[in-house]
């Protein structure tokens, strides 16, 4: 029985290729296929003709055909594919080729496009600008579920707030408190979302769609936001100012430091704050309570993540601010200095597939171990306020409106 299973499952993807046939009939292949590497993944592209279902084929080899494709280790089909085809869950740094054919009416498949290669790669390394959205500084970005939809977010001064689905198009959302200037930006992963801002402003939403300005425990300005990715939130802000909770309900959080706390960051089962003198905190309970941790340093945090080292597969804490000094932390507790970065002050910093932080005049570097950093061309020289990621592409914003994407 098995025997005759493995017969007939090989029958059918020879079918793939050539077609026993059906009532329809083969179809020309493209002859414009193209492939574009992306982050894990890999865009393909071709001129679809009306009534034609097509057929991907690809494996990780120098070349593919629909007369070796049964052949090659590794080797996948995808049914009834649309230009752009996507193809994700590649290996970066690995060869691809591809083809693509089509058929009529569910009948025999028709040739094969002649084949085409690309290697996926780390995004973070190009830069595109987008149109400036307004001429406000755009302070904070985020990526997540509004609703019931994958959106990256941006708030910034004059209670700008925006949407965008691709990190390319951005459209201006309904702020309930348009006043305030904003500073930070987060999704609860849950279908929620908060901003906070000047004043201890705090607007959010649960459904994605109406925006509610929500009582603030706090009158200090809030210039970050972070949430743990199951609908729990930390700001924090001028003079130690901390708030937590979720979208519509907010208490306030003992800090321990009238210090100013610049950025918040989730990872390991805690929250990371950071901000002036070197200040480093830790909460454990969603930010009710804090504890002060050592950092061995005196200059302005500005950032801090968690992320992945990929040399170890190990989790680690990053932090960085003014004069472009930098820590790292395996636990978020125990904290050791790195070589500083030579700039002026890095103000976001991110972990997708790898690190990524951007800062003042227009800079931008990545890191897969959070030690080596490798400068990147971002094509401005305006301050650079946040950056934040998908699956497979970074947007950064900041002063003038300013949106960059990397994919």
């Amino acid at each position: 029985m098995f025997r005759f299973f493995r017969y007939s499952t090989f029958c059918f993807v020879l079918a793939l290729a050539a077609g026993c046939g059906g009532k329809g009939g083969p179809a020309n292949p493209p002859t414009d296929l193209a492939a574009e590497a992306g982050d894990g993944q890999v865009t393909l592209t071709w001129t679809m003709e009306p009534g034609v279902e097509y057929w991907v084929f690809y494996a990780p080899a120098p070349s593919i055909s629909l007369s070796n494709w049964r052949d090659l280790p590794g080797v996948k089909y995808l049914l009834k594919q649309q230009s752009p085809a996507v193809i994700s869950g590649l290996a970066n740094g690995t060869s691809y080729a591809f083809t693509v054919n089509g058929r009529y009416d569910g009948g025999p498949g028709g040739a094969g496009a002649p084949s085409v290669s690309a290697t996926p790669r780390l995004a973070g390394a190009v830069w595109t600008a987008g149109a400036a959205f307004g001429s406000s500084t755009l302070n904070a970005a985020a990526y997540g579920k509004l609703g019931t939809s994958n959106v990256f977010l941006t708030a910034g001064l004059a209670g700008t707030l925006a949407s965008s689905p691709d990190g390319v198009t951005w459209t201006a959302l309904a702020n309930p408190a348009p006043a305030a200037d904003l500073y930070g930006v987060a999704l609860g992963g849950s279908g929620t979302a908060a901003a906070v801002g000047a004043g201890g402003v705090i607007v959010s939403t649960t459904d994605g769609a109406a925006w509610t300005a929500d009582v603030s425990p706090v009158g200090s300005s809030l210039l970050a936001l972070a949430s743990n990715g199951s609908g729990a939130y930390v700001g924090v802000g001028v003079g130690g100012a901390v708030v937590h909770g979720s979208a519509g309900s907010w208490n306030s959080g003992a800090s321990g430091t009238l210090n100013d706390l610049r950025a918040v960051t989730y990872g390991n089962s805690m929250f990371v704050a950071v901000g002036a003198a070197g200040t480093v905190l830790t909460s454990t309970d969603g930010g009710a309570s804090w504890t002060t941790r050592t950092s061995g340093t005196g200059a302005a945090l500005l950032a801090v993540t968690y992320g992945t080292d990929a040399s170890s597969g190990s989790g680690v804490f990053v932090a960085a601010g003014a004069g472009g000094v930098l820590l790292t932390s395996p636990d978020g507790l125990s904290w050791t200095a790195q070589t500083p970065l030579p700039v002026t002050a890095v103000n976001s910093l991110t972990w997708g597939t790898q690190f990524v932080l951007v800062g003042d005049g227009g800079i931008v570097y990545t890191s897969t171990d959070a030690l080596t950093w490798q400068v990147r061309t971002s094509g401005t020289a305006v301050n650079l306020k946040s950056v934040t990621h998908n699956a497979f592409s970074y947007v950064a914003v900041g002063d003038a409106g300013t949106n960059l994407l990397a994919k």
